[in-house]
């Protein structure tokens, strides 16, 4: 049966996922991220503000050190740092606030972070995307491409009913894309979680892709990894949204048509 197939593909990407977290690869992801501050939620709520397509921030000299400068002529975001009271016999004590810039990487030049993703190469499982465009459509979606930040692949445009992909990746890469976004449309509308609707949503993709005979293990394996958590167990949280991606993974192959020459695809 589908589920029992999807329940085995899900294994297979837990798997993946446990590989990926014991390579040098994972290891140099997570001393980059060290870098970055954790940000309070007013801060996180200033820097949606003025920039809601940001994804990596830091300051100045953070960037420096990962080997990137911030280019001549970009506006810093404000955010706010505390004002910290050092006293020997003291614990230190926060007296108050002052605006400091940082910047989003999309702002930056240099060494490219490390990154436990890998964009997928090659054009993929034949008209894979054209059929993926047929199931949002069925959905109510358009699906459009144009230049996104950098680091950003796809995104649900909820508004306008589109979903809009990176036009510069390659079939693959844009079959997976389309896959995750179609696991937002069906699943996530209202999902307060952002980081398990993201588990959810490349887990959907992967079993799709899979499904149609492509492996999105190079990418799907590092994305889930680092949205679950450092240090999060990944069969908790796959296993605690089974049937959501099951559902959902079911759903978008049961509206996609076979690929042309398939027997029965004329029927």
């Amino acid at each position: 049966m589908a589920s029992d197939e999807h329940h085995r593909l899900l294994e297979r990407l837990e798997d993946e996922v446990l590989s990926l977290r014991a390579s040098p690869a994972w290891s140099a992801y997570l001393a980059a991220q060290a870098r970055f501050h954790r940000y309070s939620p007013r801060n996180v709520l200033l820097l949606s503000l003025q920039a809601p397509e940001a994804t990596s921030v830091a300051g100045y000299r953070t960037w420096r050190s990962l080997g990137r400068h911030v280019r001549s002529g970009e506006k810093g975001l404000s955010i706010l740092a505390p004002l910290m009271r050092r006293d020997e016999s003291l614990d230190p004590e926060v007296v108050g606030f002052r605006w400091v810039k940082v910047f989003d990487v999309s702002q930056t030049d240099g060494t490219p972070l490390p990154s436990p993703v890998t964009l997928l190469e090659g054009e993929g499982p034949d008209g894979l995307v054209r059929r993926l465009e047929g199931v949002a459509a069925i959905l109510g979606f358009e699906v459009i491409r144009s230049p996104l930040p950098p680091g950003v692949n796809g995104e649900c445009r909820w508004a306008s009913s589109r979903i809009v992909l990176e036009p510069s990746n390659q079939g693959l890469q844009q079959a997976k894309t389309l896959a995750h976004e179609l696991g937002h449309v069906l699943l996530h509308r209202s999902e307060p979680d952002r980081a398990r609707a993201e588990v959810e949503a490349e887990s959907v993709a992967y079993v799709v892709l899979a499904s149609a005979g492509a492996d999105a293990a190079p990418y799907s394996a590092g994305y889930v990894s680092s949205w679950i958590g450092h240090e999060a167990d990944p069969h908790d949280a796959l296993s605690r949204s089974m049937e959501r991606i099951q559902r959902a993974s079911s759903r978008v192959l049961g509206l996609l048509v076979p690929p042309e020459g398939a027997e029965g695809a004329n029927q």
